[in-house]
């Protein structure tokens, strides 16, 4: 589920970098050399850039996140059987059973 999570984010992600840049590319474009279009053509290439780095290292952290979720799960699962056999093993001791687990 988790690691659905982190594709899903990274789709599109080079689209919509593209598109931030772009916008950001045609104003400094316009402003320094009065040629939006090239400005916008830069920016939309580091915005692709940089929309796909961020989704992968969104990706990254969600699947170490799912990781431990998962470690702590399993930790929790061993405690409460450990509990488990220590309470069983009580019970039938107080009732003259051996029990070995």
């Amino acid at each position: 589920m988790a690691q659905q999570a982190g594709q899903d984010a990274t789709k599109g992600a080079g689209a919509r970098g593209a598109a931030r840049g772009a916008a950001a590319g045609a104003i400094v474009g316009e402003i320094v050399d009065d040629d939006a279009g090239k400005g916008a053509a830069y920016g939309a290439t580091a915005g692709a850039i940089s929309g796909r780095r961020q989704a992968k290292k969104a990706q990254s952290q969600a699947q170490s996140q799912a990781a431990a979720q998962a470690q702590q799960r399993e930790a929790a699962t061993d405690e409460q059987l450990a509990n488990f056999k220590k309470a069983l093993g009580a019970c039938l001791e107080g009732k003259q059973y051996t029990v070995k687990f």
